[in-house]
């Protein structure tokens, strides 16, 4: 049985009908297969039930694999062990890895407006090769040019020293020159978490007039591999997710390079656990 509107199957067991609901990111990726008389193999929390509809349900940690029955053999429509494998090899096979991490600026407590330019005013990256052992690592003020006044909002929120920034803040100039060779000399994926940090960038070399690098960069968000490859309802965050991987670590002080540490973090758990299945269900506890 299959209600799709409700995210709800049902599965036939011994002598009743047990059934079992998706989170819409599952139900997104894996509606196209859910079919009469395919099989799904499941992995589910048998001792939470949730009221879904006319159902009582329970709520599906993860698919491990679903197929059906063809003339000669058995079509696999998804199969997780073959896509841990398929992205532990790719993550395995980058060269070079930059670990990258901006802050950026805030219109101040007041603005209501719209429009307002985003702009970085800080950039820290690690460069390491495959083995993630480090070659470069870079930690910059960078001058805003449109919002060259940094609101209190801002301050606060980075607790950002402003004497220090004002002293040691380099031109977006330097910035674009330094982060150019790097990517020349290296070609490396770059690791961000989440979107914003690619949006701003790439946005950054329209407001100082300069060539997109945007065709020489690979990116990668570790968040939105997280958010797949565990099957979570909401996006994680950054160093909830690093205590979660290696326990207890410093909160998050919104420093680019401190930032840009704990995402380099994050990736070699994640790329483990991609192979050993340990963190699935801590995962799914943790972030549903």
């Amino acid at each position: 049985m299959i209600e799709l509107d409700q995210k709800v199957i049902g599965i036939k067991t011994y002598k009743k009908i047990e059934f079992f609901y998706f989170y819409n990111s599952q139900m997104n990726t894996f509606k196209r297969y859910l079919y009469q008389d395919n099989f799904i193999d499941i992995v589910y929390d048998d001792e939470k039930l949730q009221k879904k509809g006319r159902f009582l349900a329970h709520p599906i940690s993860y698919i491990n694999q679903i197929s059906a029955l063809g003339k000669n053999d058995i079509k696999i429509y998804y199969d997780k062990a073959t896509v841990s494998k398929s992205l532990y090899s790719v993550l395995n096979s980058l060269d070079y890895l930059m670990f990258l991490d901006l802050e950026m600026t805030m219109p101040s407590y007041q603005y209501s407006g719209k429009g307002y330019v985003t702009e970085m005013i800080q950039a820290g990256f690690i460069v390491c090769d495959s083995n993630l052992n480090e070659i470069y690592r870079y930690d910059k003020y960078i001058k805003p040019k449109i919002n060259t006044n940094l609101s209190n909002r801002t301050i606060e929120f980075l607790k950002v020293n402003i004497n220090d920034f004002n002293n040691n803040a380099i031109s977006y100039d330097e910035f674009y020159d330094e982060f150019n060779s790097i990517i020349y000399k290296y070609h490396p994926a770059i690791i961000v978490y989440g979107r914003n940090d690619q949006l701003v960038l790439s946005n950054s070399y329209k407001i100082n007039n300069k060539p997109s690098l945007d065709s020489k960069c690979r990116f990668i968000n570790l968040c939105q591999l997280l958010k797949n490859f565990y099957e979570l309802k909401n996006d994680p965050g950054l160093f909830k997710v690093c205590n979660t991987y290696l326990g207890e670590k410093d909160n998050q002080i919104h420093d680019a390079l401190d930032d840009s540490e704990a995402t380099k973090e994050v990736f070699n758990a994640f790329r483990n656990d991609i192979e050993k299945h340990e963190f699935i269900d801590v995962m799914r506890k943790t972030f549903q």
